[in-house]
């Protein structure tokens, strides 16, 4: 029988709306015999009676460094000294400033991370973890490479993108890439752009282990609907191009075509969307649902039909993934690792990405040919089954930490 390690899970904040997919990561893990324990940096904002069970257990049970009790921080603090070498913790010290942003609050904040990365060495003691694996490339991954300058722990990455691209001297995600033992990244988009700021001879601790999803995603057939109904889940943010879309029923709506738009998700940009809306004369035609519940989203795909994801930044969306399993048509735009999961007119439409004029078009070809919309649902769902397994994708993850982080074989 082999002993796995014990793991120590860093993300921002966790458990999360928007990172379903970490929940998802870690009780997989456990299933398949890691014991994961979990910290944030920040709390949870979320209402425990608001979270479903499971993550109301998530919520809990970790540690959030933020909430440390100023009670004991002094004393963990001089704990941490006390057990690690000083010239360790002397030398993260050096290293916080070395990567601090430039001026006085750049420098304050590194400080800021290099106490929460001591903190984060008191309680990996104590849960007796000697990995730690961070989500994300920013602020939590540089306090991770700080806590493994104080501890000497291992230290792995799983890196999304498109974020950490925009500020790559910000980030310091050369110095990350380098700090780390090994690094898993969501697409072979995500893996490339690390490459290019990295140094060649750390391209090879570089993995790809895309996420996935549940294959109860597939829905049975739905009923038709008397308009048309395309539907776009995703937080409500520039990023996403809701407005775009907008402007693309508007046009279509002038041309007499008769549409319905629901719109899922909240986010900084709702004022804005609802202001587009009236201006388009869109009140009646757009729905606006708010942040909804999982069961609740996977009744919007099985009532729509036609999603539309037209972003200007991602990742490889999860909700593009769920939306393709469950059987509905997708239209999505040519960036970043989306043309990894939307192969153009195979499984689904690419447009480019701002493009108004395109997108109508792509929506209108799509409203008026059933045939096509069938055989891009059938296809899609090869795709996410084949490449986009959330238990297959697990394996491969686990298999990652079971070759980087070994185990302890007993008789």
């Amino acid at each position: 029988m082999i002993e796995l390690p014990a793991l120590a899970y860093l993300v921002s904040a966790y458990p999360a709306a928007s990172h379903t997919f970490i929940l998802r990561e870690v009780l997989g893990l456990r299933e398949r015999g890691w014991r994961v324990e979990t910290v944030s940096v920040n709390p949870d904002v979320r209402a425990l009676q608001a979270l479903d069970e499971l993550e109301q257990q998530e919520q809990l049970n970790t540690r959030v460094l933020k909430s440390w009790s100023r009670a004991t921080l002094i004393f963990d603090v001089l704990r941490v000294i006390w057990q690690c070498n000083c010239i360790a913790v002397l030398a993260s010290v050096r290293l916080a400033w070395q990567l601090a942003r430039p001026g006085l609050r750049g420098h304050l904040l590194a400080l800021a991370y290099w106490l929460e990365a001591m903190l984060l060495v008191r309680w990996m003691q104590q849960q007796s973890t000697t990995h730690l694996h961070v989500h994300f490339g920013n602020e939590a991954a540089l306090v991770g490479v700080l806590a493994k300058r104080i501890s000497a722990c291992t230290l792995s990455y799983t890196i999304h993108g498109p974020d950490e691209f925009h500020d790559v001297a910000g980030q310091q995600l050369a110095a990350k890439v380098a700090a780390a033992d090994w690094i898993v990244c969501i697409s072979q988009f995500a893996r490339s752009q690390l490459m290019q700021f990295s140094h060649p001879q750390d391209w090879s601790k570089i993995h790809v282990v895309r996420l996935g999803i549940f294959d109860h995603y597939a829905l049975p057939k739905r009923h038709g609907a008397e308009v048309f109904t395309v539907l776009c889940v995703g937080r409500l943010t520039p990023a996403k191009g809701q407005i775009v879309l907008l402007n693309a029923i508007a046009a279509l709506r002038r041309e007499g075509m008769s549409l319905r738009l629901i719109l899922c998700g909240a986010g900084p940009s709702e004022d804005l969307l609802r202001q587009q809306i009236e201006q388009l004369n869109l009140s009646l035609d757009v729905e606006l649902t708010g942040p909804l519940s999982k069961e609740a989203v996977r009744q919007l795909y099985a009532e729509a039909d036609l999603f539309v994801l037209p972003s200007f930044d991602e990742g490889i969306p999860v909700v593009l993934m769920e939306a393709m399993a469950s059987g509905l048509p997708c239209i999505s735009t040519r960036v970043a690792g989306i043309p990894e999961l939307i192969e153009h007119n195979v499984n689904g439409y690419l447009v480019p990405p701002g493009d108004v004029h395109a997108l109508s078009l792509a929506i209108a070809r799509l409203v008026n040919d059933a045939d096509l919309r069938s055989c891009f649902t059938a296809e899609a769902q090869i795709t996410v089954a084949k490449r986009y397994c959330l238990a297959q994708n697990l394996d491969q993850l686990a298999q990652c930490f079971s070759d980087f982080c070994g185990g302890v074989r007993h008789a």
